[in-house]
């Protein structure tokens, strides 16, 4: 046997060997929403109905938003309610977290309200979302919405329920 042969291949064979023992340690994970542990995170379809907070009685009529939940615990919306013509709404940002319950979240993002290219009014919304089994759904049993003067002073108060869907292309 000739051993020069086969010492000139042992750092090959030893790199190969390294290769494939650490490829075959890398775990291959196929995306699955339902066993992800921050399965809130993507963009949703959502539609919204603001309701007077004392009495529960509808205002206005449901309208829609996106909703999109990063990775880290960050949040982008965007609405298309009607209530706030002729002022402009811009898009919301904010943060989400799970909470004790495995699929319970809290959420809350802050959006100006401008008209005519000025800052009226900033819009905070906070709310609970409840994730559906499965996890293509989920529902915001309340939200609590506040908006505020360019100086940070309260000036109203509402609420809201929500049910949403993932963004399926």
């Amino acid at each position: 046997m000739n051993t020069k042969h086969l010492v000139s291949r042992q750092p090959l064979l030893l790199a190969s060997a390294c290769v494939l023992a650490c490829a075959a340690a890398t775990p291959v994970r196929a995306f699955n929403w339902q066993a992800d542990s921050n399965g809130l995170e993507g963009t949703w379809q959502t539609q919204v109905a603001l309701h007077d907070c004392q009495s529960g009685a509808a205002i206005g009529v449901p309208f829609y938003s996106l909703l999109t939940f990063a990775d880290g615990g960050t949040l982008v919306e965007t609405t298309a309610n009607a209530l706030f013509f002729p002022a402009i709404r811009g898009p919301g940002h904010g943060v989400w977290s799970r909470t004790q319950h495995k699929r319970q979240f809290q959420a809350a993002s802050l959006a100006f309200v401008t008209m005519n290219g000025a800052l009226v009014k900033t819009q905070k919304i906070s709310q609970t979302i409840v994730l559906e089994p499965g996890g293509d759904g989920f529902t915001t049993p309340k939200a609590d919405i506040q908006f505020f003067d360019p100086a940070g002073n309260l000036v109203a108060t509402g609420c809201a329920t929500a049910v949403g869907v993932r963004f399926d292309p």
